[in-house]
């Protein structure tokens, strides 16, 4: 009898241990049929008896299966294009990731590795699934939700247990920083794009004309794209900008949203060291010198800016308003100013600054006048002479300005006063009709 006893308490401990196999068969059994509901149902009840087991005592043939078919059916799940299918588990795609990461790993240690390659393989799958989803976040301007879409992209993708397998997608990081950007996380937003830069990123594309289809074709390498000219098979290939002065611009504004005075002039500095020869970078970097007040560098950065865009008359311009208001040299400034609308036909504000040079030595004379003493009648009267010719001068600049943009009130005011002072009264007159009839 106890022989009986020994031998049913042994036949129970093995149908024990042997519960989840089925719950796995049947689960690829319904995979196979493309029946998710059943299929995950089936794989859920496996989860729960592994779950509740001590890991040895569960074969490694089967619980390679469970892990490896739990991902397919999970991700198949996150994939699906039926709302009732994909509402099963609104976390499916992390399920299915976590499943290939935990069958990798254990695998790494196990007798063998039955399936171990073709879950690495099915990686590409479960990161896109992760891009859809940001995708349609996006979408429903859901940044945060689109953000951790694109990072649990590009996570899986480099984690180390794919080893050999792992890859950096700095396409991802980068995308992931814009979207962090636009959800008002700044600080993930710089350091998703502090490690683009760290890690190499160019998002340099590789695309070529495919002859069987005359379709643009983009290509992940310049190898790939070079090994299929070779072959005749492609065409009229186009190699994409370097896109990191993009990405230090990037940076460079989200340094100024947190105002991070010291990060943002670093990242400014190491930006133009890098890429010297970059206009945009040169740009804010005048403007960083104009915000700080640094005339000397600003002017500095402007004989750059001039060199490298010669025909470009808005930088005559930032020139010549420093030396005018912060240096004081008026036949400069007149001289930037000049060059500035020889360039630049549509500079009105360059022609009316030129008439404000004739003003500001206008208003010098007037200082001069100030200074003489009661009786020094005729200096005065020569000074006074000598002042309404400079204001003469400064009337073609004006009325150039004028014909250039005539709803410009600033413009107005001064041809109104300048008419005044030459005795003009008329025209002077005129301008102010003007003013009155735009309502100022």
């Amino acid at each position: 009898m106890k022989k009986v006893l020994v031998a049913l308490s042994m036949a129970i401990t093995l149908g024990l241990s042997a519960q989840e196999a089925p719950k796995v068969t049947s689960a690829i059994i319904a995979l196979r049929g493309n029946e998710l509901v059943e299929a995950k149902g089936f794989i859920d009840e496996a989860s729960e008896i592994i779950a509740g087991k001590n890991q040895a005592e569960v074969k490694e043939k089967i619980l390679s299966k469970f892990h490896y078919n739990k991902s397919l059916i999970y991700s198949k799940i996150a994939a699906s294009p039926d709302a009732a299918i994909k509402a099963l588990d609104e976390n499916a795609n992390d399920v299915a990731a976590q499943s290939i990461l935990d069958l990798i790993k254990f695998e790494s240690t196990a007798k063998k590795q039955p399936y171990s390659d073709d879950a690495i393989q099915n990686i590409p799958n479960i990161a896109y699934n992760y891009l859809i989803e940001a995708s349609a976040a996006y979408e429903a301007s859901d940044f945060e939700g689109a953000y951790n879409g694109y990072m649990s992209a590009f996570e899986l993708k480099k984690n180390e247990l794919l080893g050999e397998f792992a890859s950096l997608d700095t396409g991802l990081l980068f995308n992931a920083g814009i979207i962090a950007g636009q959800s008002g996380n700044v600080e993930a937003s710089v350091e998703a794009f502090r490690s683009c830069l760290d890690l190499g990123y160019k998002g340099i594309t590789f695309t070529a004309t495919y002859v069987a289809s005359g379709a643009p074709q983009q290509y992940p390498n310049k190898a790939a794209m070079e090994k299929d000219l070779e072959l005749g098979l492609a065409t009229d290939p186009v190699v994409g900008d370097d896109v990191r002065p993009s990405v230090y611009i990037s940076l460079i504004n989200a340094y100024k949203k947190l105002e991070d005075a010291k990060k943002y002039e670093g990242v400014l500095s190491e930006a133009r060291t890098m890429y010297p020869e970059n206009k945009d970078l040169l740009d804010i970097q005048l403007q960083s010198f104009l915000d700080n007040k640094d005339y000397d560098g600003a002017l500095a950065n402007l004989d750059e800016a001039i060199e490298k865009s010669p025909t470009k008359g808005i930088y005559h311009f930032v020139k010549g308003n420093i030396l005018q208001t912060e240096l004081k040299d008026l036949d400069a400034a007149l001289t930037e100013y000049k060059r500035a609308v020889e360039l630049d036909s549509t500079l009105s504000d360059a022609m009316y600054m030129c008439g404000l040079v004739y003003i500001d030595r206008a208003n010098e004379i007037t200082e001069q006048m100030n200074n003489l003493g009661l009786n020094e009648t005729r200096k005065y009267n020569a000074l006074k002479d000598k002042q309404k010719g400079v204001f003469e001068e400064s009337l073609q600049y004006f009325e150039k300005s004028y014909e250039m943009n005539p709803t410009d009130m600033d413009i107005v005011r001064a041809l109104m006063e300048v008419y005044r002072k030459v005795g003009d009264y008329q025209k002077s007159m005129d301008m102010k009709s003007v003013i009155e009839a735009a309502g100022e």
